[in-house]
């Protein structure tokens, strides 16, 4: 059992030019155009810090990122390094459909595939051999929903769990209907209810006639899995209405984008939402968080954009400093590991179970506050107080 610390992070320097026989080449599979490309960037450039960080330590590592935005390119783009490029590790993806076909990809070639921060279930549910997932799975958000609504939020809102009025919406991709219908069942579990669970389509026009219908419901807490798009626009459908429940409980890794905060503005003060751990985590519990944002800092000019960069940086460190990245001693390696919780610098440990998941890797639930996300829950990850 590793003791509970967080890994060093060295000083930023640039990745090397290619050396002669002795690197070992990584592939990076994220979107970094189209519609999610915020949260691929983001996560890229938490991969990049620890590529650095292991050069900095004295491991020759090449970093080849590729722009994947559809699952047919990424399927053939991870073919392409592993084959010609000669990667002998894959990193990704942000996406359900682009860690899928990367999965597909690895698998036939017998390559490990880390992903770094989807959250759709059916990544685990195939028996990848060679998948190895650092983050949370979307009944992780779920259990983590149902315990801020059970244990968190009466005492916040000052009213009893059943006196909750729970609507659960969500986009109809992969991950958030993931997180939707494993909420859905946990929240009905504990007999508490959902008046509505409604899906909505990527960028949709409908979002005045949604917030008009959870108006009408009597709604008091809405829980909303969406893109950041989609958030955006249930704000503008909110202010509208002039309407909003007494709270809302975003879901997924574009609620703790400032982006989100910049489009949103004041109104997203309060604003809750089921994500990776922010920076703004205790120091404590995620004793690398300030570290890992001030070489962020000092490598981009600005402060992270969300703890997504944190976390996959978290699990990338994590990988890049086994012993081996030759393959299977890698993933060999990998299952043999017992980190305790807060080993990781954003406060996760790391033990997987048979089909590849980090069964350690927890979200959290943030508020925003002042502009900026903050840990409010569970009380080990809290650096602040609800408001």
């Amino acid at each position: 059992m590793l003791r509970r610390r967080a890994l060093p992070l060295l000083a930023c320097l640039p990745v090397p030019a290619l050396a002669q026989g002795n690197e070992w080449r990584i592939g990076a599979l994220f979107p970094l155009s189209g519609t999610s490309a915020l949260l691929g960037d983001e996560a890229a450039r938490g991969l990049e810090l620890a590529v650095e960080e292991r050069v900095a330590a004295g491991r020759p590592i090449r970093l080849v990122r590729v722009d994947v935005t559809e699952p047919a390119q990424a399927l053939a783009e991870a073919r392409r390094l592993i084959q010609q490029e000669r990667v002998g590790l894959l990193f990704g993806s942000v996406s359900a459909p682009i860690g899928q076909a990367a999965i597909q990809a690895a698998e036939a070639l017998d390559t490990v595939f880390v992903e770094l921060a989807t959250a759709a279930d059916a990544l685990t549910e195939r028996g990848a051999r060679q998948l190895v997932r650092t983050a949370p799975r979307a009944t992780d958000y779920a259990q983590l929903g149902i315990d801020a609504m059970t244990r968190f939020l009466p005492g916040h809102l000052r009213r009893p769990a059943d006196a909750l009025r729970t609507a659960v919406l969500h986009e109809s991709s992969t991950s958030s209907e993931n997180i939707a219908v494993a909420l859905q069942s946990r929240i009905e579990e504990a007999g508490l209810t959902v008046v509505e669970r409604l899906t909505h389509a990527p960028r949709t026009t409908e979002m005045p006639a949604i917030v008009q219908r959870l108006k009408a419901a009597g709604v008091n807490l809405l829980v909303h899995a969406a893109a950041e798009s989609d958030a955006i626009a249930l704000f503008r459908a909110l202010a509208d209405a002039a309407w909003r429940p007494a709270a809302i409980m975003g879901a997924g890794l574009a609620w703790g984008l400032m982006d989100i905060a910049r489009a949103i503005g004041p109104s997203l003060d309060s604003v809750f939402a089921l994500d990776v751990p922010p920076i703004q985590s205790s120091d404590r519990w995620a004793a690398g968080a300030r570290p890992f944002a001030e070489a962020y800092q000092r490598k981009w000019g600005s402060p992270p954009r969300s703890g997504l960069s944190l976390a996959s940086y978290a699990g990338a460190q994590l990988v890049l400093s086994q012993p081996s990245l030759e393959r299977p001693a890698l993933r060999n390696g990998l299952g043999a590991l017992d980190v305790a919780d807060g080993g990781l610098p954003n406060g996760w440990g790391f033990r997987l179970d048979e089909r590849g998941q980090n069964q350690r890797a927890k979200p959290v639930l943030l508020q925003w506050q002042a502009g900026r996300p903050v840990a409010v829950f569970p009380p080990e990850a809290a650096a602040g107080a609800p408001v």
